[in-house]
């Protein structure tokens, strides 16, 4: 009779630590907070670009970003087992675009178009798969964009050797952000993995990189 209690007694501290182990090693859970950066690509803004500058006979087109920084803390635990998240997102873009207006046998302007985007976003984040190492979620972001946008005319060219000067116009302006992607993360340590999320952010469909957890 002592040996089936002791093993009964036994048999529920190694469930119970089994529980709390579990739990305690979920990736998202009330508590967590998990800081990404990343890049998202193709960038279709810069796609859109190529395009409405493609009737200039020279012309290239270049970048960086978007990049990415997002932040997610857990809030809230359903009885189910998922979890909510909020945090916030930064990100930055740009676009150089360098063309000939006017191209002619006599005179040529070139130019230079530079486009700029600050966003500055709230988000939230529904987490619908968490184990161990692997965390699965839906999000939504929103808030706005800076934009930016200048165009500067570096002199003209011409058959009698031409003239050099430069002009610049710069023109601000803010956006609405929005944006709704589905992601995954996967966690190499305790504190450590890479993340991974397709939608739509900052004009790319997808987007990956560093993921860190706290």
């Amino acid at each position: 009779m002592k040996t089936t209690v002791l093993l009964l007694a036994v048999s529920f501290i190694l469930l119970a630590t089994n529980k709390y182990k579990a739990q305690e090693n979920k990736a998202f859970e009330n508590g967590t907070i998990v800081a990404t950066v990343g890049y998202g690509f193709p960038d279709f803004y810069r796609i859109n670009l190529r395009s409405s500058y493609a009737p200039y006979k020279s012309r290239s087109v270049g970048g960086f970003g978007p990049l990415i920084l997002k932040g997610d803390y857990g809030i809230i635990k359903f009885k189910w087992g998922h979890y909510v998240g909020a945090g916030i997102v930064l990100g930055y873009s740009s676009s150089k675009v360098v063309y000939t207006d006017y191209p002619g046998p006599i005179v040529s302007y070139p130019m230079t178009d530079l486009y700029r985007t600050i966003t500055i976003g709230a988000r939230g984040s529904y987490h619908f798969f968490t184990k161990e190492k692997i965390d699965c979620y839906a999000s939504v972001g929103l808030g706005f964009n800076i934009n930016t946008y200048s165009t500067t005319n570096t002199g003209y060219g011409s058959v009698y050797g031409g003239y050099g000067y430069s002009n610049s116009v710069r023109v601000a302006r803010s956006a609405a952000y929005a944006a709704f992607t589905i992601g995954i993360r996967y966690y190499f340590t305790k504190h450590i993995g890479v993340y991974a999320e397709a939608g739509w952010d900052m004009s790319a469909p997808l987007q990956g990189g560093l993921a860190l957890k706290f």
